[in-house]
């Protein structure tokens, strides 16, 4: 119980705590998932992330705190949103820099739509919605 919790990691089925320098801390609590975004699909090692994904998760940072983001996937290129809206992207720097057109962005998306955000902001929806697709 010991390092400040800073973000979720989903590892092993449970969502974990991960410390500033990358140590699993404790697992989360069913309240805690509805407060911030959590991210899946990292690797971790002894219980820890390696600096790699904590410099990525710290530069996502603004992502996670999203009140309309609900998971992170790094390796995908993706977030799911509210409603089971899934979003990809080309580069992190898209997603950050068009953080704040997702609240009328969302309104707007199908429940479990799947999408494709532009570097230029603007959001197509993809067919079929196959999450095998890459």
């Amino acid at each position: 119980m010991g390092g400040e919790r800073v973000f979720l990691v989903a590892h092993k089925g449970r969502l974990w705590w991960v410390g500033r320098s990358g140590e699993l801390v404790e697992t989360a609590k069913a309240e805690d998932v509805l407060s911030k975004a959590y991210v899946s699909g990292l690797e971790i090692v002894n219980a820890r992330l390696d600096e790699n994904s904590l410099r990525l998760i710290e530069k996502l940072r603004p992502v996670l705190d999203s009140p309309y983001v609900v998971e992170v996937l790094p390796r995908e290129k993706r977030v799911l949103l509210l409603k089971g809206v899934s979003v990809r992207f080309n580069e992190w720097e898209d997603l950050l820099r068009n953080l704040q057109a997702l609240p009328e962005a969302i309104k707007r998306m199908e429940p479990k739509g799947e999408y494709f955000l532009s570097p230029q902001g603007l959001f197509y929806k993809l067919r079929g919605g196959d999450d095998e697709k890459r």
